[in-house]
């Protein structure tokens, strides 16, 4: 009995920062992220390389390569599958940022052969904003009302803004969901379909 109750109170101060919905709320070092990603099966994407916009993130250059630690999340049972990439400091590996985006672009290679992914996904709204609304009502409950909101809806589609601050971190929540798809030269089709929580700490 004694064993059972320190292997619990073992698993509650690891994921102990982690949200039901396996946000990640407080700074962690690599090897704690690795372990955790580890024990819930996602899948090890590795080092990817990326750019970002400046101020991406509080230190983000634009023009730089960066190689944010990559996985797969396989415990979400959303479609697009969740891809979530860890920023870290370059110097000492402090955790500056996390993306956490359900893209349908991840699975788009060619807009010529892929195109009809996108009409797919133009079926789904429902299914998207229950996505975003549940993703808000968890850090309304966690954190009380976003700070700022900014919202479009049009003939086009849809696009929300949130963002939160705090003492230890600063969250923006976006939804991007096309209504109607864009014609490209080519006959080529494309729309958006992206739901991003990111996460940047502050201590």
């Amino acid at each position: 009995m004694k064993q059972l109750i320190s292997i619990l109170i073992f698993v509650c101060i690891y994921n102990s920062g982690f949200s039901q919905d396996d946000f990640l709320f407080e700074r962690k070092n690599l090897n704690e992220l690795r372990t955790y990603e580890k024990s819930i099966n996602s899948e090890y994407l590795g080092f990817v390389k990326t750019k970002v916009a400046k101020d991406y993130f509080p230190t983000a250059k634009e023009n730089h390569d960066y190689y944010p630690l990559s996985y797969k999340r396989t415990n979400d049972d959303f479609f697009p599958q969740l891809g979530i990439e860890y920023f870290y400091d370059e110097n000492d590996s402090t955790l500056l940022s996390t993306s956490y985006d359900w893209n349908i672009m991840s699975y788009v290679k060619n807009l010529k052969t892929d195109g009809d992914k996108f009409e797919v996904e133009k079926k789904r709204k429902k299914e998207y904003l229950k996505k975003y609304n549940n993703i808000k009502q968890e850090l309304i409950n966690k954190y009380g009302e976003p700070k700022t909101v900014e919202g479009n809806e049009s003939e086009d589609g849809y696009f929300y803004r949130l963002r939160w601050e705090n003492e230890s971190n600063e969250i923006l929540v976006l939804l991007k969901f096309s209504t109607k798809l864009k014609v490209l030269p080519g006959d080529m089709k494309i729309g958006s379909y992206n739901i991003r929580v990111k996460i940047d700490y502050i201590k």
